[in-house]
C-alpha cells in the first residue's frame, strides 16, 4: 500500500515521460502573459476573488480587474472559469 502523497508522486513520475498536447498548448498560452498576469491567473485558478487577489498581491482591486481584462484579451477567453481551466490544464 502507498500513501496518497507517494501515489501522486509515482503518478507524476510516470506522467513526466508522456507528452500531453493539451498541457503544451496551455503552457504556451500562459507564456504569453507577463509575470504579474500569470500571478493573477494562478490565483483565479485557486478561486480567489478580485479583492482577495488584490490583498495577496498588494495591489488595488481596479488594478486586478485590469489584469483580468488583459488576461481575457491575450488568451481570447471570456470568463474566469476558462482561465482556471487553462491554468489547471497546464499543471
Amino acid at each position: 500500500m502507498f500513501t496518497s502523497s507517494v501515489l501522486r508522486q509515482l503518478m507524476g513520475l510516470a506522467a513526466a515521460g508522456v507528452q500531453d498536447p493539451g498541457r503544451d498548448r496551455a503552457l504556451a498560452a500562459l507564456a504569453q502573459l507577463t509575470p504579474g498576469e500569470r500571478g493573477v491567473a494562478l490565483l483565479i485558478a485557486d478561486g480567489k476573488t478580485n479583492q482577495e487577489i488584490a490583498a495577496k498581491l498588494l495591489m488595488s482591486t481596479p488594478t486586478v480587474k485590469a489584469y483580468v481584462t488583459r488576461i481575457f484579451t491575450k488568451l481570447d477567453l471570456s470568463n474566469r472559469v476558462q482561465v482556471a481551466a487553462l491554468v489547471l490544464e497546464s499543471r
